[in-house]
């Protein structure tokens, strides 16, 4: 048998086709000889053989159009990403033009802070923000356009640029997951099981964290209900129930004017302290028509100023010498009024666990992290272009962060309740009941 060499040629698409390799990874690999030489005694013992190998068509891309296009509109993306994070780094980015141009009623916060935190906290402390529903509200909010209108509103969405700055990172990692695959570097590439076992694990995490914000925040809103209920049922006991003399009158003047300024007293207290969107000046503008200026100081120098509230209306009652009954209803609406205060003071100084609310953004962030280097995979397994995991992950974390968001806002609710419309509320009742 002659020891001779024949070329074999080698089929120029195997078992699996391009959907089993990466292109882009091919692409930067150099290209293989597509005949190979072995030893054989007769060249035509040896039919055209069907070896594992790549053929020069699949170092191509799937489609260059597309791939072409794919890298135009990731372009954008990730340079607006990186010049995002570079001003955040600088001061803080810019939040939606709505918010930047919101009229802030709370006196607590620097105008001047141009920190990224600082504008949030001044769009999340705008009373724009805390609504207050009417019929025609609803009509709106049941629209048959308020899907598209929830699209529309997204440039000013707190919840949409409170998360662009993970968002635009998670969107440069995928850039840089997409690129490793281009150049050859399959080393960072991570297997899809590890996700999808994981996926039940992270939602069981946001779906509690979301609704145990959700329950604190309608437990704030039920409690401050019952207490505008029971301060417009004060305000009718007092005027009934006081003497219709001149010390009666007077009695009963006091009673509906600290009446009307408990629920300011109760915002200022909520909202107020160290590092609180309201301070002192937003009492005295509050409360400037309601009380005295003697009143007013004596009340911003008290050291508890809703129990100060409550002290002074005690007195009232006992100078107006009240029946026995006027006096115990009395007594048990001002002990409500203090259950109140205790159930307000629980929701705000009582976060959800750290420990979970952590793990959570823990779990959260890496997962998000390291989705690219997995996902990059399939979408080249589907014939798509690397460069479509870009924004595809941008979505993805878009979503999955705006749901973290929209708890982290929910857990603190009365910076977002509307606070300032119920006292409102309060005082206009008591007034028509004073008429």
């Amino acid at each position: 048998m002659s020891n001779t060499r024949t070329p074999l040629r080698v089929a120029p698409s195997v078992q699996g086709g391009p959907s089993m390799a990466n292109p882009h990874y091919l692409s930067a690999r150099p290209v293989l000889p597509t005949t190979v030489s072995v030893s054989t005694g007769d060249a035509n013992e040896w039919p055209e053989a069907q070896l594992p190998g790549l053929g020069e068509d699949q170092f191509q891309e799937p489609n260059p159009g597309k791939s072409l296009l794919t890298r135009l509109l990731s372009i954008p993306l990730i340079a607006g990403a990186l010049m995002f994070l570079w001003r955040d780094k600088k001061g803080g980015a810019r939040m939606a033009m709505a918010a930047a141009s919101a009229c802030p009623v709370d006196k607590g916060l620097d105008p001047k802070d141009k920190s990224r935190d600082a504008k949030a906290e001044r769009f999340r402390a705008s009373e724009t923000r805390r609504t207050v529903f009417f019929y025609n509200d609803w009509r709106k909010a049941r629209s048959g356009w308020r899907l598209f209108s929830a699209i529309a509103s997204m440039p000013t969405s707190q919840v949409c640029w409170a998360v662009f700055t993970e968002v635009a990172l998670i969107s440069v990692i995928s850039a840089f997951a997409c690129y490793c695959q281009v150049i050859g570097f399959p080393y960072l590439s991570l297997h899809s099981s590890a996700f999808s076992l994981s996926l039940p694990s992270l939602s069981l995490l946001l779906v509690f964290r979301t609704n145990q914000c959700y329950a604190r925040w309608d437990d704030a809103r039920r409690i401050l209900g019952a207490s505008l209920n029971r301060s417009r049922d004060v305000a009718r006991q007092a005027i009934g129930w006081f003497p219709r003399d001149d010390k009666g009158e007077i009695l009963r003047e006091r009673m509906c004017r600290y009446m009307q300024s408990w629920p300011y007293v109760l915002k200022c207290h909520l909202r107020g302290g160290p590092g609180g969107c309201e301070n002192d000046d937003n009492i005295r503008e509050d409360l400037a028509g309601i009380l005295t200026p003697a009143e007013i100081e004596l009340l911003i120098k008290s050291g508890h100023r809703p129990m100060h509230v409550l002290q002074c209306m005690t007195e009232i009652g006992r100078e107006g010498n009240l029946p026995i009954p006027a006096q115990i209803n009395l007594d048990q609406s001002l002990a409500a009024f203090s259950d109140v205060v205790g159930g307000c003071e629980r929701i705000l100084r009582t976060p959800i666990p750290l420990s979970y609310s952590r793990m959570t953004a823990r779990f959260l962030m890496l997962w998000l992290l390291g989705l690219p280097f997995s996902l990059s995979l399939d979408i080249v397994k589907a014939g798509l272009s690397v460069w479509m995991t870009v924004p595809v992950v941008a979505v993805i974390a878009f979503l999955l962060l705006g749901i973290e968001e929209l708890a982290t806002q929910l857990e603190e609710p009365f910076s977002i309740l509307p606070m300032g419309p119920y006292a409102n509320t309060c005082k206009t009742n008591i007034d028509g009941l004073a008429v």
